[in-house]
């Protein structure tokens, strides 16, 4: 017997009816729940980089599908192009680019309407490009669907899935895209936005921490320039500004010439007069800036002091420097300028009340006394000291530059030198010409003037310089002054150049200054000399000359023959017709010397040594 249902068949329908909507209602809350824990997710994430990521990668979660991928729109070029994907196998796929408009993907991007394609490449209503449609074809895609992404009312590009597979996706799919899309946006540009504002703080960051290391870098600018200014006004400014910039620079610092001779710093352990570095302080010059050279393997920075368009110095700096220590060599450079005309300034005022003291000292008029016993005192001599007078020959081409070694040779010691009359003039104590600390002295170096010869020839300068007797007074230092005259010219007529000597130093020479003008002056060469000088003036022959550079080269045949330019066999025979003349002996013993002084007051005698300076 056939059992009756105790349901009727409406009822049963009624209730698969109610069970299917239950469980597409709990389908679709777990759906959102999803879609609102990846909403959340997405809104959480502030790198754009990685929200483009987690948009494909939650969205292909969400759907199921094969790839899931998410364009932005290029509206300069009119193109849409695939910006990141997930689950994309080749490279032709990960970098389509689609006009806009054109396929699912340019389609999805004008923003009109969701669009989808069961099977791509044999859709007739989708519009198809030969390079996009071989990167679908190679990455094996099917079934494509998309949803547009807005923000603020501009479509900015899409969001699309694609199966390896061909099939229709469901409108829920649709829907579920399309909510995926907007949070998607958000969350976009929610992190665009966070990623400027980032960038603009950082930038604010940087800006105000620029601008915090520039404050501090102008008021250290602003200390190191109070500090310049004092030592400028000190009484050793360029010690003190070598000392301040080493402090500062912590390195070595020179102060050269701009030839690239030391002026004040330690010793270079490098060469500035190179064409390295003196083209690096011409450039430096020229430009007013700091510019970097190498020597010998070493880096340096010279910057130029520069008056108007005149070189005055530089500053060189060990190692090659940064902005801000450059900065502090520019400045220094400035004050170095203002050391050095200070110093110029002063120095010169200096040398002209030097050589209005000096031109007073050796032409003294009584009524000037006392004034110039103050004037004098000034430069440390007095009425009471023993002084000394030197003259200095050198040739007039190197005068100046000889001057410039002179002041140098007396700075910081009693005494003064100066241009006087046409030769070089120094007024000193004899103590203190001994060069200084650590120079080398020779014996009677302190009278003769020793040290004077050799400071000059450190710098290329050869140099003779005459000596005076010490004396007491004022009004000796005229006399003084014609006896150092006389000795120089006693030196230059001897030939002995590069020496330094007083009337003790000239020997025989010294002697006979004194009598130049005396009767035994001439009685000593008509005795010794008589016959020779009467048989040159009638005949115009060189004997006398002859007999001199023969004795003064002690009686060497080979050399008196090439100090006079001739062959030695016509020496021979000039010596034979003095012998004829003189007797041979004069070549020998006590006669030997007695010629060779008369041969001596001859010499100094025709280069008019022995009257007064003039």
């Amino acid at each position: 017997m056939q059992t009756q249902s105790l349901i009727d068949p409406a009822t049963a329908a009624a209730a698969r009816s109610l069970n299917a909507r239950l469980r597409e209602a709990g389908r679709r809350e777990g759906l959102l729940r999803v879609l609102y824990d990846t909403a959340t997710d997405l809104t959480g994430i502030r790198d754009v980089e990685a929200v483009l990521k987690a948009i494909v990668r939650r969205t292909r979660s969400l759907i199921g599908s094969d790839i899931a991928y998410l364009s932005l729109n290029d509206y300069t070029t009119g193109e849409s192009y695939i910006r990141v994907t997930d689950g994309a196998a080749t490279a032709l796929f990960r970098n389509i680019r689609m006009p806009l408009g054109e396929g699912v993907l340019g389609a999805v991007a004008t923003g009109e309407a969701p669009a989808q394609s069961p099977d791509y490449l044999i859709d007739k209503t989708k519009t198809h490009l030969e390079s996009s449609d071989a990167a679908v074809k190679a990455e094996g895609v099917k079934a494509i669907m998309g949803v547009p992404l807005r923000v603020e009312g501009k479509v900015i590009g899409a969001l699309l899935v694609a199966d390896r597979h061909a099939h229709s996706f469901s409108s829920d799919d649709v829907a579920l895209m399309e909510s995926i899309g907007t949070h998607a946006a958000v969350a976009l540009e929610n992190a665009r936005h966070f990623t400027e504002m980032a960038d603009a703080l950082a930038r604010l960051d940087q800006a105000q921490r620029q601008n915090l290391a520039h404050v501090k870098a102008l008021e250290e600018l602003s200390s190191l320039d109070q500090r310049l200014m004092e030592t400028l006004a000190s009484t050793d400014s360029l010690p003190g500004l070598l000392r301040l910039l080493s402090e500062s620079m912590d390195s070595d610092v020179f102060v050269v010439s701009p030839m690239g001779e030391p002026m004040a710093g330690p010793l270079p352990g490098s060469d500035f007069g190179s064409p390295a570095a003196l083209g690096a302080a011409e450039t430096s010059a020229a430009r007013t800036l700091p510019v970097p050279f190498s020597v010998m393997g070493r880096d340096y920075t010279v910057m130029s002091a520069v008056a108007g368009d005149q070189h005055l110095a530089s500053l060189v700096v060990a190692g090659h420097l940064a902005q801000d220590r450059a900065a502090v060599l520019e400045r220094s450079a400035l004050v170095l300028s203002a050391a050095l005309l200070f110093e110029r300034t002063y120095q010169e005022a200096q040398y002209r009340l030097q050589l209005e003291l000096i031109d007073e000292l050796l032409n003294p008029r009584p009524e000037n006394v006392e004034a110039l016993k103050r004037r004098a005192s000034r430069f440390g001599l007095a009425d009471n000291l023993q002084l000394v007078v030197r003259v200095v020959g050198v040739r007039d081409d190197q005068r100046q530059r000889a001057l410039a070694v002179l002041r140098r040779h007396i700075e910081g010691r009693p005494g003064i030198a100066a241009l006087h009359e046409s030769h070089l003039c120094i007024i000193e104590p004899p103590a203190h010409s001994s060069g200084g600390p650590g120079a080398s002295a020779t014996p009677g170096s302190a009278v003769s003037g020793q040290a004077i010869v050799d400071a000059l020839k450190r710098q290329r300068i050869e140099a003779s310089v005459g000596s005076s007797e010490t004396v007491t007074g004022f009004p000796l230092l005229p006399a003084a002054h014609a006896e150092a005259h006389a000795v120089l010219g006693a030196l230059q007529a001897l030939s002995r150049h590069g020496e330094a000597a007083d009337k003790a130093a000239l020997g025989t020479a010294g002697m006979l200054l004194g009598a130049m003008e005396s009767p035994f002056a001439a009685q000593l060469l008509a005795a010794q000399l008589g016959p020779l000088l009467d048989y040159d003036s009638r005949r115009g022959t060189q004997l006398v000359p002859t007999a001199w550079t023969f004795l003064e080269n002690d009686g060497s045949i080979a050399a008196a023959a090439a100090a006079l330019h001739i062959h030695a066999n016509t020496l021979r025979q000039r010596l034979d017709r003095i012998d004829n003349i003189l007797g041979d002996s004069w070549r020998r013993g006590g006669r030997s010397l007695d010629v060779h002084v008369a041969l001596r007051l001859w010499r100094l005698q025709s280069a008019g040594v022995g009257g007064r300076a003039g």
